[in-house]
């Protein structure tokens, strides 16, 4: 396991501010106006809607790999081009993978009943209060996918491609250039706020969250990808599965 000791600011980071600002701008603006620009685009270049032509699920898929994989090759000329450095600045490395790996995933069996918990008080409120919670899109989507095609896709970007892009922009390339302003701690906690946010659902904020403090931790206490990319991989794949268990089931919980 990883030691407590506490999380300093003396780590430099190479790339500032606003470089950040820039990629969270551009990674904004492809989740907000992004996919309707796109699609304007194709729709005059072809003569043709594209969600009529391929599908709801389709169009919302490669628009969310295109928007990921854009950010991430963003992210990575800031980091390689630009400023020089190996991709091992953004964690991307091997060293010490066993012992990473080894101690991320025993470390998120132990955190994994307190976001269960937080998943089933929020649950317990919304439906004292009368109200039924809006799921994910990823969750609507996998749900109401009929082809197997369309279902193996989303799991794939959902358990695999997504985890990887999100912790390559988020604990990678924002937390080390908070933690140069603001220290290991707060660095932590508003790279997780900010992480819960954009999954924009209120309804499983707290869990997001709690789990990005477990995968900002990771990476402060191993300076690598390693364990932050496993623990999201994993957490993201077992929660797929029982989504699919209760597809076959016909109704979600």
């Amino acid at each position: 396991m990883f030691g407590l000791d506490t999380i300093s600011r003396d780590k430099h980071c190479p790339w500032d501010l606003m470089d950040t600002l820039k990629v969270f701008a551009f990674y904004f603006l492809m989740l907000g106006l992004g996919g309707t620009i796109l699609l304007a685009g194709v729709r005059k270049l072809l003569g043709q809607d594209p969600v009529m032509v391929y599908g709801t699920n389709a169009v919302a898929l490669s628009l969310s790999l295109l928007t990921n994989s854009l950010t991430s090759l963003y992210v990575l000329y800031i980091v390689n081009v630009r400023r020089g450095q190996p991709l091992a600045a953004l964690g991307i490395s091997i060293l010490d993978w066993k012992k990473n790996l080894t101690g991320g995933l025993t470390l998120y069996l132990v955190i994994l009943p307190i976001i269960l918990t937080a998943g089933f008080l929020v649950e317990l409120m919304t439906k004292n209060v009368g109200v039924t919670p809006d799921h994910q899109e990823v969750v609507n989507r996998l749900m109401e996918e009929r082809s197997p095609a369309g279902i193996i896709a989303i799991i794939a970007f959902g358990a695999f491609i997504g985890p990887v892009a999100e912790e390559v922009l988020f604990r990678g390339f924002l937390q080390p250039v908070l933690r140069g302003m603001m220290g290991g701690m707060k660095a932590i906690l508003i790279t997780s706020l900010l992480f819960a946010m954009v999954h924009f659902n209120a309804y499983i904020f707290m869990q997001i969250f709690i789990l990005g403090l477990l995968l900002g931790y990771l990476y402060e206490r191993t300076d690598t990808l390693v364990a932050p990319v496993s623990v999201h991989i994993l957490h993201n794949s077992v929660s797929l599965c029982v989504l699919l268990w209760m597809k076959q089931g016909g109704e979600l919980l």
